[in-house]
């Protein structure tokens, strides 16, 4: 039941940025949205910030499992290009409130953990110290983030070749 109700107040928010902006999204408007008491929205979560983050590390656990299945980093990254580029408008919503920092942080470490991982299964072909190794994955999210953010806006995007651009930024980096 837990999941069900945290899902149903994750999905209503999202639906209801489809229309407004995040900065107007009130915890009495979302739980009235949901059909809830705030009592029940507090038992979940702490604040609408604390929806966000939640939801996004559902979404980041769902592109991790399946950018981890891909036959390669370009296929990869290329979900994660998909899922931005789906979801664009939901995105730039979150990005043009009060919390873009909160918002680019959250966006940073999904790519990041996806980066991580990826290394990790290949971890064999790198021989870098930890603290290298730490800066060059926030030097790789960032920069990837910037990149995804600014193309997802762009219609003409081609995806393939950018996933493949971005794979090859990440190996050039990284070798």
């Amino acid at each position: 039941m837990a999941d069900t109700t945290k899902d149903k107040i994750a999905d209503t928010l999202e639906r209801l940025l489809e229309h407004q902006s995040f900065d107007k999204i009130t915890i009495k408007l979302l739980v009235t949205e949901c059909g809830i008491s705030r009592q029940s929205f507090y038992y979940y979560f702490k604040d609408i910030l604390d929806v966000i983050e939640w939801l996004a590390h559902q979404k980041t656990q769902e592109l991790l499992k399946k950018s981890m299945e891909a036959g390669s980093y370009e296929e990869g990254i290329l979900i994660f290009i998909n899922f931005a580029f789906k979801n664009h408008c939901f995105i730039m919503r979150l990005l043009d409130s009060k919390h873009r920092g909160f918002i680019e942080r959250i966006i940073v470490s999904s790519l990041r953990s996806f980066l991580e991982d990826a290394l990790r299964q290949k971890k064999e072909l790198i021989s870098i110290n930890y603290r290298d190794m730490d800066a060059i994955l926030n030097f790789c999210a960032y920069g990837l983030t910037g990149l995804l953010l600014e193309s997802a806006g762009e219609k003409q995007t081609d995806k393939k070749l950018l996933a493949r651009q971005m794979r090859d930024l990440l190996l050039k980096v990284l070798t």
